[in-house]
């Protein structure tokens, strides 16, 4: 049997941008399923936005 599990990402808790000498990156403190907050991930802004677009809507709802 497969007793793998996939995690999902569960909210954005910060963000931050980091300069390049080109460009400037953003990267978005992500809580995961089945974990803490002190377990949070930083990862980049495109990757989120690619695999996981909802939790942009979710952002959007709560500043307006």
């Amino acid at each position: 049997p497969d007793l793998t599990y996939r995690e999902c990402p569960v909210k954005i808790l910060e963000e931050s941008e980091r300069r390049t000498r080109q460009k400037t990156i953003k990267f978005f403190k992500v809580q995961w399923s089945n974990h803490t907050d002190s377990e949070a991930t930083w990862e980049s802004g495109d990757f989120l936005r690619t695999e996981h677009p909802h939790l942009f809507k979710d952002q959007l709802k709560s500043r307006g």
